[in-house]
């Protein structure tokens, strides 16, 4: 048997994992640098004004249901003046619900709805754990390669 296509063949979990883990750690980063420079940001308290369907509900390819998504549209106060913003993607409210919200003491317009290290840390330890994964089993891969390439010198040699 071709030894290129033996080899592709017995690593393509590594040929996954490998790049799926160096894609979460690199997305991971990114939140994480993202989530640091919002760490200054003030709680406050804001309330729902507007609700929109962003994304209907839907079955995905193997029929589980999507939740519907929407933009939210919240009105919160900062030393006496209000501010309006929208935040996008979320679950559905009510108008009138109270929401927690972080924003920018230098530029009170800009908000984010967490300021948790908690989710890109997860994210970067999910992509660790795949990368090892596709390491060990591009290890594995190449054992096996090796092995079969052994077997298949034997018998050309008859033994």
């Amino acid at each position: 048997m071709n030894g290129v296509a033996t080899f592709f063949r017995e690593s393509r979990v590594a040929r996954f994992f490998i790049p799926a883990g160096l894609i979460l750690i690199a997305f991971g980063i990114a939140v994480f640098i993202i989530n640091t420079k919002n760490s200054d940001y003030i709680k406050a308290e804001s309330i729902v004004s507007k609700v929109q369907l962003a994304q209907e509900a839907y079955l995905d390819t193997d029929g589980n249901l999507v939740e519907a998504t929407y933009d939210i549209t919240v009105k919160y106060t900062v030393d006496g003046k209000e501010y309006e913003a929208e935040l996008s993607g979320l679950s559905k409210r009510e108008v009138g619900d109270k929401m927690t919200i972080y924003y920018n003491p230098s530029d009170s317009s800009q908000i984010t709805q967490t300021k948790s290290l908690i989710l890109p840390i997860a994210i970067i330890l999910s992509g660790i754990a795949s990368l090892i994964g596709g390491i060990i089993s591009a290890i594995n891969a190449m054992k096996r390669h090796k092995k079969m390439k052994d077997q298949e010198r034997s018998w050309e040699n008859g033994k």
